[in-house]
């Protein structure tokens, strides 16, 4: 695991040198949840190169070492933000202080990232110019990520430019251990330590002298046995513990760094390497009542520091402190101020830490909690988003949606449309309606209706236009057709964001049709449904089905958005007109269909016509016109073939091809007509179709409000 500060810089990079867009393509292609990442938060470590092989795909410039290189840069800049290049600042005054002190300021963050694994980085050769730099972690793929990082400390803070390179590969199944040589002007640092080493002779110090100055020093010999120990530490102990003589491995677990506890191993980590132990055998037991109140049991002690050979004495020595946080586990390892190493400035780091750690862990609580609310915010922000869509969707045709989130003027959209297919259902009931209801049961009443027929229009690749006073409802196929046009005017107050884009992607996945139908193919199947469902919807006045007419007409159209504060898309022309004329000029609970549109359906193997004759259209003259019978066989088992996904998306209740076997076994089908040629009415279950689907705006549930939208027939 890996903390999310590594993903979010690799995220601020890519939008700063490639742009949003590049981002966005990312976070969809890799599948994320949010298109962010919590600095605190702890994600999977196989995700950044993730991101690298998913950059390296779409722009084609490089592979993935390059980005990986280029997010160890961005890391670097990115924490810049949070102050931590003041840490890198002080490291030393050249680069290579800055590659001594690397394992240091890993370890100095451990209070901001508790459970980072850092690597161990070492340098075991120097000459004048550079360096040997060893790598070793147990993350994999992160070499040139390192490179990366040097390459911009060494430029940003000591203004070197250095040259990186892989010496050797060393690594194992556990671990990777890369050897870097580094190259850069190394002369006038190795000059300045040589002055510094030229000091005055002194006397050999005793090792009484060095134990009291190193009050928790320990000394070890080649075969890392305890030859010594300082009084502070010793007094952690019980007293009739033996210490003297046991393996350093049998009295104290080494934390850091990762290897084999050897004397070889040890000097040469040791020079430059954060060295942390911690107790294996039990402390002597605490006199503080407190921690007794407490139960606080089996305390440990970790000691950290530095490994040192004592040439003169041929042992090493670890000059350490205790890690201490709190009084309280001050007094459970047995430690008191008077223990302390006083010139250090140990006992005035843990006073000015007791003062101020509660007031510090109330600020990371505080922090914890926002992180937990904004991932919350984030996961209803992107639901909110997603209902917006869909309702969007739902007001006009998808491509207009997408140019009205990019900035594109509202009443700069015109379009005029070569072919498209208009339906038209009109009720010839509501007069009466309108005459013997009262205002209340009129709404209920068209409500049914409407909701019934949005239910069936809803499955099918079409866009609902508008509905009238009138009752009559008009649905619109062809236009979804139409890919987004090139911008016109922009608005100079809206932008395009990366939510735009999230709304081309939706719409590719969302807006299918699988038949390949055209446009009057759609609109005989979305007939056929309508004309089904009809029947479910009860004139309360006759108690009987209400009688609507359906018809549709094929022809050009011109379309556009109409108004500057509620907008409408709109259309216009002589073939909505025509349309309307066809389907009154029909009969309740038949499918009439003009002349145009039956030469888009001559030759289409789905679905049945019949020849009506001349009929003649209000100020048009006449025109020969058809019925509609219903669908082939050939349709029908090509829905019986996509039964997996209607299931999928309707587990209850009858589905379209289930309620068309039915229809097909029973007395009456799509082509048995009453003895007056209208289709006889079959009662049947509302059905759904996975044909030409379009997205729902969540089923039968307002996306805003929560509330039910009911669809159950009125008077039924």
């Amino acid at each position: 695991m890996i903390y999310g500060i590594l993903l979010e810089s690799a995220r601020y990079g890519v939008c700063e040198v490639y742009g949003q867009a590049i981002w966005k393509r990312i976070v969809q292609e890799l599948n994320f949840e949010h298109e962010s990442f919590t600095t605190l938060g702890r994600y999977d470590e196989t995700l950044i190169e993730k991101i690298a092989e998913c950059l390296a795909e779409i722009l084609h410039e490089g592979g993935p070492d390059l980005y990986m290189q280029f997010f160890g840069e961005c890391f670097v800049k990115f924490f810049t933000n949070y102050g931590y290049d003041k840490i890198l600042r002080v490291a030393g005054r050249h680069f290579r202080d800055f590659l001594h002190s690397i394992d240091q300021l890993h370890d100095s963050t451990r209070f901001s990232f508790p459970k980072m694994k850092s690597p161990l980085f070492h340098v075991t050769d120097e000459d004048d110019n550079g360096a040997i730099l060893h790598y070793k972690s147990k993350r994999r793929g992160f070499q040139r990520y390192i490179v990366g990082q040097l390459k911009e400390c060494s430029t940003r803070f000591f203004k070197e430019d250095i040259f990186v390179r892989i010496q050797d590969d060393i690594s194992s199944n556990e671990y990777t251990h890369i050897i870097f040589r580094v190259d850069f002007n190394n002369f006038m640092a190795r000059s300045m330590e040589r002055r510094l080493m030229q000091g005055p002779k002194l006397p050999d110090v005793t090792s009484t002298t060095f134990f009291k100055v190193f009050p928790f020093g320990i000394l070890l010999d080649p075969q890392m046995r305890i030859c010594h120990l300082g009084h502070s530490i010793k007094n952690v102990f019980p007293s009739d513990t033996l210490l003297i003589g046991r393996h350093l491995e049998d009295v104290f677990r080494l934390i850091r760094p990762d290897i084999l506890l050897e004397w070889n191993r040890v000097l040469s980590y040791g020079r430059h390497i954060v060295f942390v132990i911690e107790s294996r055998i039990p402390l002597r037991p605490s006199q503080s009542k407190n921690m007794k109140k407490s139960g606080s049991g089996n305390p440990q002690i970790r000691l950290k520091g530095q490994m040192k050979l004592m040439e003169a004495w041929n042992m090493i020595v670890f000059l350490c402190h205790p890690v201490l946080t709190t009084t309280e586990e001050m007094l459970s390892v047995g430690l008191f101020l008077h223990d302390l190493n006083f010139y250090d400035g140990s006992s005035e780091i843990l006073i000015a830490g007791m003062q101020h750690a509660r007031s510090l862990q109330a600020a990371i609580d505080k922090q914890h909690a926002w992180i937990t609310k904004l991932q919350s915010s984030k996961l209803e922000l992107q639901e909110w988003r997603s209902k917006g869509r869909r309702l969007l969707y739902s007001m006009m045709p998808r491509h207009i949606a997408q140019m009205l989130q990019e900035g594109v003027l509202a009443n700069s959209i015109c379009e005029s449309h070569k072919l498209l297919t208009v339906l038209f259902a009109y009720s010839i009931d509501f007069k009466d309606v309108i005459q013997k209801l009262d205002p209340q049961q009129i709404v209920e009443s068209i409500n049914a209706t409407v909701n019934a027929f949005d239910q069936c229009s809803e499955h099918f690749d079409v866009f609902k236009v508008e509905t009238k006073a009138d009752s009559s409802y008009m649905a619109v196929a062809g236009i979804q057709d139409r890919s987004i046009q090139p911008h016109r005017r922009e608005s100079t107050t809206s932008q395009s964001t990366t939510y735009s884009l999230s709304i081309a992607d939706d719409l590719a996945n969302e807006m299918k049709n699988p038949l390949g139908l055209n446009h009057a193919e759609i609109v005989c199947g979305l007939a056929l449904e309508l004309v089904k469902s009809s029947k479910r919807v009860i004139n309360p006045v006759t108690k009987q089905p209400f009688r609507v007419k359906f018809g549709f007409h094929s022809g050009p159209a011109v379309g556009g958005i109409v108004g500057a504060k509620n907008y409408q898309y709109c259309l216009f022309g002589d073939t909505i007109n025509t349309a309307s004329r066809i389907t009154t000029t029909g009969e309740p609970g038949r499918v009439h269909i003009s002349d145009t549109s039956y030469a888009l359906l001559r030759d289409s193997q789905y679905f049945e016509t019949q020849h009506r004759g001349k009929t003649e259209l209000k100020g048009k003259g006449t025109s020969e016109t058809y019925w509609l019978i219903g669908p082939t066989p050939a349709y029908t088992s090509l829905i019986d073939q996509d039964q997996y996904d209607i299931d999928d998306e309707e587990p209850s209740g009858l589905s379209y091809q289930q309620t068309t076997k039915a229809e097909n076994n029973a007395p009456r089908s799509f082509a048995d007509t009453s003895p007056n040629g209208h289709l006889a009415p079959v009662p049947r279950t509302p059905v759904k179709s996975n044909i030409n689907k379009r997205p729902s705006l969540s089923g039968s549930q307002c996306p805003f409000s929560g509330h039910k939208i009911g669809i159950e027939p009125f008077g039924m």
